[in-house]
This record gives structure tokens, sequence and C-alpha cells, in this order.
């Protein structure tokens, strides 16, 4: 009988350590720390950012424009020329509070260059936070401006008080991202 309660004591004892690691990790994700936000009318920002939220087990939210952008390539062209060249800031939809944003301490920055630059709705995203003591990691797609053209010191002017990894940033042509998962996942981990 004695040998019966020991059993059964060891048995309860590892059901709790156990029930208390996984209410620990859950625990661990909820107060993850990490955001991979990002921008994408193509669709190839999207793919980056999940496989890069996926190696990070970070937040990720997808930023648009509250005015859709066309599908016809040649229309969002035009858009975006008139965006930049106005200086216009698109109303955006995002799904963070100025609250949540204050948790993060690295954030992972996908957007396409557009015009050489970013696209102006990641604009009105860089000017509508605080990103004072934040780490920014930028990652683009491209279709000739593989060093980012001015995206990147756009970043850095804009994400007032952050540290943007500028040297670490991603950058892959539009054409290969689909073709290029292992590569994304290469550059997070190391």
């Amino acid at each position: 009988m004695k040998i019966k309660s020991i059993i059964l004591t060891a048995l309860i004892a590892i059901a709790a350590t156990s029930g208390l690691f996984a209410q620990n990790k859950a625990d661990a994700k909820s107060n993850n720390k990490t955001l991979v936000v990002y921008f994408s009318w193509s669709g190839n920002l999207d793919k980056m950012a999940h496989w890069i939220a996926d190696e990070t087990g970070g937040d990720l939210r997808r930023v648009t424009a509250k005015e859709a952008y066309p599908e016809n390539y040649n229309k969002v062209a035009d858009r975006a020329k008139n965006e930049k060249d106005k200086g216009i800031r698109p109303a955006i939809n995002v799904n963070i509070t100025k609250e949540e944003m204050a948790n993060y301490d690295t954030i992972y920055f996908g957007f396409p260059v557009w015009w050489y630059d970013l696209p102006m709705s990641m604009w009105t995203f860089l000017e509508s936070y605080d990103f004072k003591g934040k780490t920014i990691i930028p990652f683009f797609s491209h279709e000739g401006s593989s060093n980012g053209a001015n995206a990147l010191p756009t970043v850095q002017k804009l994400a007032k008080g952050a540290t943007v990894r500028t040297k670490d940033a991603l950058s892959i042509r539009g054409g290969i991202v689909a073709k290029s998962e292992k590569e994304v996942r290469a550059w997070v981990k190391k």
C-alpha cells in the first residue's frame, strides 16, 4: 500500500509539473516581444512575413491602405507615384494599438520598394507609433533597387529613437520571392 501511495504521489507531481511547464510555455508566447509588420500588394511580402513570424515566433500584423490599391499593376504604380510625389499619407488599417506597440522590443519591418522608397502607407505607419528604444530590422522586395534605394534612410528618419539595422536588412527580388523560403528562414536564424 505504501508503494502505491508513493507511485500515486509521483504521478500527481509529474502531472502537475507538466501542466506548469505547459502554462509557462503559453505565458512566454503571450509575452512575445517580437512583431513582424508588413505591407504587401502583390503577396510577396505576405509570404516573407509569414516565414519570418514562423521562425521568430513573433506576432504578425499586416498594414493595408483603407482605400484599397487597385488590382491592375499600372494603376497601382500610378497611384503610388502620385502619393509619393505629393507626400500623401494614406489612411491605413493595422490591427495594433499604441499600447500594444509599446510592448514590442524588436520589429521586423517589411515592404516592397515603390518608386525607390517605402510605400506611402508605411510612412503613415511609421509616423503613427513611438519607436523609441526599439530595434527595427527591415526586409523588402524590389524589382531592381536591391539596396532599398531611399527606403532604408526613410525608415531611419521616420522611426525616431529606434535602432534601425539597415546593414542586416533582407533584400529579395520580387520575382523570386516564392522560391526564397530557405533564404528568408536562414536570414532570420542568422
